[in-house]
């Protein structure tokens, strides 16, 4: 049976990699404005989808103010116009975070890491930009509550409340964390592959 401190060697070895790997993309977001840039795509992206019709008009941006950033959404539903303002909630570190997961990964040569980046990184990107969505649902419907409509009819054509919950419980930043846990552990019960054996005629 083999001894498990090996494994709690590779364990503790990946975890201090890990950190070192996300320590430095966290003081590389600080020194440029990685995260505005990505914030900045995250709203291009989460405006397009925004319901249009009769009555209805929104638009969603982000902007600086001072040395800080805000999104400003803006709606009109019925004779209610409101513009709104709130911080960045920078959701883009959760694409840090999966960044940092597949770079400090063992064992991964280069291509897959590429397509694991890529592919990887693609998906996390739309669940930044799935939690905006949900930000906006929220901020919307506060608002047209207080103001007395007692069912909102939401800046989205699709449910968010699953995104919702997972955004207010931080679940949507360890859900990278779980999933990529998951994948690293198949990879380590997956049986290596031998070369068939020939026989010599």
């Amino acid at each position: 049976m083999p001894s498990s401190r090996p494994l709690a060697g590779l364990a503790l070895a990946y975890v201090a990699r890990f950190a070192l790997v996300y320590g430095l993309l966290v003081w590389a977001c600080a020194a440029l404005p990685v995260y505005e840039w990505i914030e900045t795509a995250v709203a291009h992206v989460a405006a397009v989808p925004l319901r249009e019709r009769a009555m209805e008009t929104r638009s969603l941006a982000l902007e600086q103010r001072g040395h800080g950033w805000v999104y400003r959404y803006g709606f009109r539903v019925g004779a209610l116009a409101k513009e709104i303002e709130r911080p960045v909630h920078k959701h883009a570190f959760v694409l840090v975070l999966f960044a940092a997961l597949v770079l400090a990964t063992p064992a991964l040569g280069a291509r897959e890491r590429l397509l694991f980046g890529l592919g990887g990184g693609a998906i996390v990107f739309l669940l930044c930009v799935a939690m905006l969505m949900s930000d906006l649902e929220l901020w919307e419907r506060q608002a047209l509550e207080a103001a007395g409509y007692p069912n909102p009819p939401g800046p989205y054509p699709i449910p968010l409340g699953f995104i919702e919950g997972l955004h207010r419980t931080a679940a949507a930043g360890l859900l990278p964390l779980i999933l990529w846990g998951f994948f690293v552990a198949s990879r380590a019960r997956r049986p290596e592959r031998t070369p068939r054996a020939t026989s010599s005629s």
